[in-house]
């Protein structure tokens, strides 16, 4: 039986052979059924060696390391190693992390990474006024904008920005408001944000404010909450981390910049006992009210400038190390500040590179897919022929409850299937049913707007995320070095799984098999008495590793007995 399938195996490799040679030359060798390229081993060898000092018995011994990589591959996937669903698994994450790189305008990518590198390099402190913007709408985008415009004029009039964020702004972090945790008055931040630096906020924002001078206002800045006006109040080299002391005097009115005259007692004592020289950490002691820190003296923890409020940051940043501060007013009370150290972030190339993994996981990115998905339009002549009327037809047919209910199935609605594509690239026809499967899962949501703006709003999402499916199916066919990169992680899951059934393992769990290699080999390991060798528990670890390499020896002989292998020797000898 095994006679019989060796002869159809090397009759279906001279067939492959034969065929291969006729269309392309540059065929160099065939193990099994899997050909290889002499471009596909050169490749593979430059990985780790350098072709030009390569003698051709270097050459050679790589190709019979690489023939019996090979053998142990056609093994692997004649025992169906890589069918298991961990295997699949780990194979599928594999692939979706490599494609990533191939699922993105690269240019953008870069242009992102470096705009990110400058704006790391230093903090800004502003404060913004909100107008939201119900949908994307052009009556509704209109209005908020004129709204905006107005609000900015009356700034420029001579209105102050924070009284204007009281009035107007629409962020409730701007208004005193009620904590319904405690029912306590809050209060409002008159449209400060404090201070912030890359990625601490949405990035039209970010953009917005690294944009705008300091002293400035911005012209309105879009992001997906609506309109806002940004004013840049500082600008400063990028902080990790401020340490500082504090002496700390409880006051409710300090959130309203102002002190019981208690308080101004104790400050102005407090500070009368630093003029004359009294060493800062003593007045800790006798006269902080923070209980957590006058066993340190008064020391806080180190602190980044986007987890304190902006005027105690800026304090902070004012004073030289060693110096402290006038009193400066938080929500529950009044703080003199003495500077310990500030660590300042070095923004060099390294942390350039980590910024890399930062935008893939942040909002930015889809700018670099959104690029892509505008090149795969004219690539694949993406055409929307159908989508004026299938969205008239979803805006008629969908229920006005749909968002409300879990039982309505829009995708079945009659005639749908008899509308035009709602549009069509490269070979793909993108039914309006797909569109509605794709907004079923939104159902149970309350969108804002009516239907046919929530259909506006989630479109340009489906496309993208209809294109880039496609693009990620055909990237083998697409990208050859994609192919190549999937294959040998693919064929080395497959080596690692088979060798640690043929040989690792079973070196280990094969007692019987261990023991018997053991008398055939313990001639070579005398001990100290005359004649006798070592006991096995004693050298059982040499002798692990020598019985690996025996049933390896074995197991490639096999292979080859198993598994035909033709090399094109006349174009190996052309390999320099």
């Amino acid at each position: 039986m095994k006679t019989n399938l060796r002869i159809i195996i090397i009759c279906l490799v001279l067939f492959i052979f034969n065929s291969l040679l006729a269309q392309q030359q540059e065929v160099l060798l065939i193990v099994g059924v899997d050909t290889v390229t002499k471009e596909q081993f050169i490749a593979t060898y430059s990985k780790n060696n350098a072709l030009e000092n390569a003698t051709q018995q270097d050459l050679r011994d790589y190709l019979n390391l690489f023939i019996n990589f090979k053998l142990k591959v056609n093994e692997g996937k004649a025992m169906k190693v890589d069918t298991s669903a961990a295997f699949q698994r780990e194979l599928q994450s594999y692939r979706n992390q490599s494609a990533q790189q191939y699922l993105i305008d690269k240019e953008v990518t870069e242009a992102l990474i470096d705009e990110a590198f400058e704006h790391s390099k230093y903090i800004l402190r502003a404060s913004h006024i909100l107008i939201k913007c119900p949908s994307d709408l052009p009556k509704d985008t209109l209005a908020a904008y004129r709204k905006i415009i107005n609000i900015r004029n009356k700034i420029l009039g001579g209105l102050s920005f924070a009284e204007a964020a009281v009035t107007y702004s629409e962020d409730p972090s701007a208004q005193d408001r009620v904590n319904p945790q405690n029912n306590r008055l809050q209060p409002g931040n008159k449209g400060d944000l404090g201070y912030f630096t890359v990625f601490n906020l949405i990035y039209p924002f970010e953009v917005g404010a690294y944009k705008t001078p300091v002293g400035s206002i911005s012209m309105p800045v879009k992001s997906s909450v609506g309109y806002h006006l940004i004013y840049v109040t500082d600008k400063v080299t990028a902080i990790d981390k401020i340490t500082v002391s504090h002496i700390f005097i409880t006051d409710t009115m300090a959130k309203d910049g102002k002190m019981t005259p208690v308080t101004k007692a104790k400050i102005d004592f407090i500070q009368e006992k630093l003029k004359k020289g009294v060493p800062f950490e003593d007045l800790v002691s006798e006269y902080s009210e923070d209980k957590g820190t006058i066993g340190k003296g008064g020391r806080l923890e180190p602190f980044s400038p986007q987890r304190r409020p902006g005027d105690f940051v800026k304090a902070c940043i004012s004073l030289k190390p060693g110096n402290y501060s006038e009193p400066i007013p938080s929500s529950t009370g009044w703080h003199i500040i003495k500077l310990i150290s500030i660590d300042y972030i070095k923004a060099d190339e390294d942390s350039k590179y980590a910024l890399k993994n930062k935008i893939a996981r942040d909002m930015r990115s889809y700018k670099s897919k959104e690029s892509l998905v505008e090149k795969l339009k004219k690539e694949y002549q993406f055409e929307e022929k159908g989508k004026k009327a299938g969205f008239a037809f979803l805006t008629k047919n969908i229920p006005s409850n749909y968002f409300q209910s879990t039982d309505i199935n829009i995708e079945e609605l009659p005639g749908i299937n008899s509308l035009k594509p709602l549009f069509t690239f490269a070979d793909r026809k993108v039914s309006v049913q797909e569109y509605a499967k794709f907004i079923s899962r939104f159902q149970g949501l309350a969108p804002d707007g009516g239907i046919e703006a929530f259909l506006e709003d989630k479109y340009p999402s489906f496309v993208s995320e209809t294109m880039l499916k496609y693009e990620n199916e055909h990237l083998t066919e697409k990208y050859p070095e994609f192919k190549n990169l999937f294959t040998e992680y693919h064929e080395g899951m497959i080596l690692y799984e088979i060798n640690s059934a043929e040989v690792w393992m079973k070196a280990v769990q094969d007692t019987t098999g261990l023991r018997n290699y053991y008398e055939t080999v313990k001639h070579k390991y005398p001990s100290d008495v005359a004649n006798t060798p070592k006991p096995f528990e004693e050298v059982k670890a040499s002798i692990i590793n020598e019985y690996q390499t025996y049933l390896e020896e074995n197991w490639i002989a096999r292979l080859r007995e198993k598994y035909p292998v033709y090399i094109n020797e006349a174009l190996f000898s052309t390999i320099k």
